[in-house]
């Protein structure tokens, strides 16, 4: 039941400077952790959802397992997941012993640049993937992808609630990415008899945040399949 006005009136001049007008503070972003606790603190929790992020390195910078451990742990609570390799790099032994349930996996094998771009448009279009991943860490020159190309995809992630996150072997989305991470390989440890490799160190940075501060380093320690933390 409303207040009379000056009732209402008696209330707001008793309480005084405790009342603040104006609108409530914004719901925190919702975000698709990577279960890598080092890495999720730098970026504030993880991956954010209905927009547009970026993990950018070389190879054996530990992009795809850093990559594979967001699939795993983002399909834990059920649903579905894809994956758009346009750099034929999509190993299923290797996302299997990262913990990812493959039978929930849509892995679309797009011939080349455009239609990676144009199947994921079409993926987020259909509202019903709570990831999506773009694979474009191709090998050779760096690619060439039109202006156009990356607000559609921003919209099309932003009005789904997808968390769609772009691999690159170098910077490719620019302003348009929500969050971008960037890997630099470190030290790569080996043990065993015969000795074997284990896995790498990567040195994670944070290159671009609109909501966490950005410069913000982290060593993330990966096994030879999958991350560990």
């Amino acid at each position: 039941m409303s207040l009379p006005r000056p009732a209402l009136a008696e209330v707001l001049a008793h309480l005084g400077p405790q009342v603040q007008r104006g609108a409530l503070p914004p719901a925190p972003q919702a975000r698709c952790a990577t279960g890598i606790p080092a890495l999720d603190r730098l970026l504030g929790g993880g991956f954010p959802q209905g927009r547009l992020s970026e993990i950018a390195g070389p190879l054996s910078s530990g992009r795809t397992s850093i990559a594979l451990a967001l699939l795993a742990t983002s399909m834990r609570a059920g649903g579905l997941a894809a994956w758009v390799d346009a750099a034929d790099a999509f190993d299923p032994a290797s996302a299997v012993a990262a913990g990812v349930p493959l039978a929930r996996v849509l892995w679309v094998r797009a011939p080349d640049l455009g239609g990676a771009l144009r199947s994921t448009e079409r993926l987020l279009e259909t509202r019903g993937l709570p990831l999506v991943l773009l694979d474009l860490a191709l090998p050779g020159p760096a690619l060439h992808v039109a202006p156009a190309a990356w607000p559609r995809l921003v919209r099309a992630a932003e009005a789904s609630a997808t968390t769609l996150v772009v691999l690159a072997s170098g910077r490719l989305t620019g302003t348009s990415a929500a969050l971008a991470l960037s890997l630099a390989p470190g030290q790569a440890h080996f043990g065993g008899e015969p000795c074997l490799f284990e896995g790498l160190e990567a040195q994670a940075l944070l290159a671009r945040s609109r909501e966490t501060p950005e410069g913000g380093l982290a060593c993330v320690r990966l096994r030879a399949l999958g991350a560990v933390g």
